[in-house]
């Protein structure tokens, strides 16, 4: 009996734990292995880390000082130092000159100055010239002079030969002397002379004072008349050393010379050309 019991109370669970599987797929085949759906988890891509950091950390930039090239380019050098100069006077009153110094496309170092005038005004900058002047003159003793000078701004070097441009018209007798004259002799002694100044100045403006040592040599002569007309015989032949001062005033573009020898004594007065 007890036997018949167990058996009534096991047939009903495993009748509820034999439940097909079609209950919940509706019978249809099962899908295979292969043809399974499966679903691809996709990972969010991290992004690799770049490398920011700048060269400058190892490479410091640095200011460049590029050198300029004298051979292919003007540039202007020593511009803006201090004047040393004082004033001059120009086409607009009185100016200090602002030296300075500038290299051409050739390379060559050049010379020029800036003009600061009393009332601000500044000339346009200029390469400074080399003066040079020259001319001729005339003396009051019967001499002709021909002068030449060269310099900058600030001085100037000068030279002048002065001769007598008189001629001896009488025939003369180098060995002839006033012992043995047998012909009146005149009072009037002709007299030959050349000299070589050289000398310095200094420029103020336009103006300039010039101070020169002459070298010269002086023949004189004496002269007289018979009746088939003069003679003339030798009376001395010398050398010396004399010493004279001047101005030169430029203009446009000529120029004034006036000079005196105080030794010699005669005065001269000259007129030229200038580039100024």
């Amino acid at each position: 009996m007890k036997k018949l019991l167990m058996l009534l109370l096991v047939i009903p669970m495993i009748s509820f734990s034999q439940v097909s599987s079609w209950r919940q797929t509706g019978g249809s085949v099962p899908a295979s292995p292969q043809t399974t759906q499966t679903q691809t988890r996709v990972q969010p891509s991290i992004p690799q880390q770049q490398n920011n950091v700048s060269s400058w950390r190892n490479n410091p930039p640095q200011q460049s000082q590029t050198q300029p090239d004298r051979r292919s380019r003007v540039f202007i050098q020593n511009w803006n130092r201090p004047n040393q100069f004082g004033y001059y006077w120009g086409n607009w009153g009185w100016y200090q000159p602002m030296p300075y110094i500038w290299y051409d496309d050739f390379g060559w170092r050049q010379r020029s100055v800036i003009r600061i005038y009393e009332n601000g005004r500044r000339d346009t900058i200029g390469k400074e010239k080399i003066y040079t002047s020259f001319g001729v003159g005339h003396t009051n003793n019967k001499q002709a002079a021909f002068w030449g000078a060269i310099g900058g701004d600030k001085g100037y070097f000068i030279m002048d030969y002065v001769m007598t441009y008189d001629i001896d018209e009488n025939q003369y007798y180098p060995n002839g002397n006033l012992a043995i004259a047998d012909f009146p002799i005149s009072k009037e002694i002709f007299k030959k002379e050349h000299t070589l100044y050289l000398g310095g100045g200094k420029r103020i403006g336009k103006l300039g004072v010039h101070g020169m040592i002459g070298f010269g040599n002086e023949i004189q002569r004496y002269q007289g008349k018979d009746d088939l007309g003069g003679i003339s015989f030798p009376k001395s032949n010398i050398n010396f050393t004399t010493f004279k001062v001047g101005l030169i005033r430029d203009f446009k573009w000529f120029t004034l010379k006036l000079d005196t020898d105080p030794i010699r004594g005669y005065s001269q007065m000259s007129i030229g050309l200038n580039n100024k």
